[in-house]
C-alpha cells in the first residue's frame, strides 16, 4: 500500500486559519493551554502567560503616554496663565518704557529667563533708553539667526549674547521673537544660561501672541 505523505503546513497557513476562524483556540482550549512561546530571555513561557505579559507592557506604556500628556497639559496651562496676566499689564501701560519694563521684568521673574531685552532698530525719542541697536550692526552680528518673519529659538555665540544682552550674561541659548512694526522693527529677546530651555523644539504659539499683542500696544501708545 502506498504510503500517503502527510503535507506540512507553512507559518503563513497556520497564521491565515487563526485570522479566519478567530473562536479555534476558544473551541479547543487544550491547545491553548499547550502552547508555549520562546521569551526574550531564552526561557519558554505559555501563550496565556505571555499575552499577560504583553497586556502588562502595553498598560505601562499608556500610563506613561497619559502622564507624559498631563505633564504637557499642566505646564501648558501655567505657560497660558502666565500669559494672560502679562498681556493684562501690558494692556493697563501707557507707554514704550513701560512696556518694555513689564515684558522684560515678566520673561525674568515668572518664565525664568536669564535675561530679556526688547531691542529697537529704529531711533525714536520714546523708546527706552540703551534699547536701540543699529540695523546693519544688528545683521552683522545675528543676522545669520533673525529675520522678520520666524522666531528663532537655539544657541547663541558669547559675542551675539553680548551684543544683545551686554557684558558677564553667560547667555547660551536665545528666543528671538520679530516685532513686525513699521515705525517700531525690533524684537524681543530672551536668553537664558540653561542648555534646552530655548532649542528648536519648543513651542513659540504664545511668544507669537505676545509680540502680536505687543505691536499692537506700542503703536497705539504712539498716537
Amino acid at each position: 500500500m502506498k504510503e500517503i505523505k502527510k503535507k506540512s503546513l507553512t507559518n503563513k497557513e497556520v497564521a491565515d486559519f487563526l485570522l479566519f476562524n478567530p473562536d479555534f483556540l476558544s473551541k479547543n482550549p487544550e491547545i491553548l493551554n499547550s502552547i508555549e512561546v520562546i521569551h526574550e530571555t531564552g526561557g519558554a513561557v505559555s501563550l496565556i502567560q505571555r499575552q499577560v505579559e504583553m497586556l502588562r507592557e502595553n498598560y505601562n506604556s499608556t500610563t506613561n503616554n497619559l502622564l507624559d500628556l498631563l505633564s504637557i497639559a499642566k505646564a501648558n496651562e501655567e505657560i497660558f496663565s502666565q500669559t494672560k496676566e502679562l498681556i493684562l499689564d501690558l494692556i493697563e501701560a501707557d507707554s514704550i518704557v513701560k512696556i518694555a519694563e513689564r515684558i522684560e521684568f515678566t520673561f525674568e521673574k515668572q518664565f525664568n529667563a536669564t535675561k530679556c531685552r526688547l531691542v529697537f532698530f529704529k531711533e525714536h525719542k520714546d523708546i527706552p533708553k540703551g534699547r536701540f541697536k543699529d540695523a546693519k550692526q544688528s545683521h552683522d552680528n545675528f543676522g545669520d539667526k533673525y529675520n522678520t518673519q520666524d522666531i528663532y529659538c537655539g544657541p547663541i555665540t558669547e559675542k551675539q549674547a553680548t551684543f544683545l544682552f551686554g557684558k558677564r550674561t553667560k547667555i547660551i541659548e536665545c528666543a528671538l521673537v520679530p516685532l513686525r512694526s513699521a515705525e517700531f522693527p525690533g524684537l524681543i529677546a530672551i536668553g537664558s544660561n540653561i542648555e534646552g530651555k530655548y532649542n528648536a523644539e519648543k513651542d513659540t504659539l504664545f511668544l507669537d501672541f505676545i509680540a502680536e499683542v505687543t505691536n499692537k500696544l506700542i503703536e497705539k501708545s504712539n498716537r
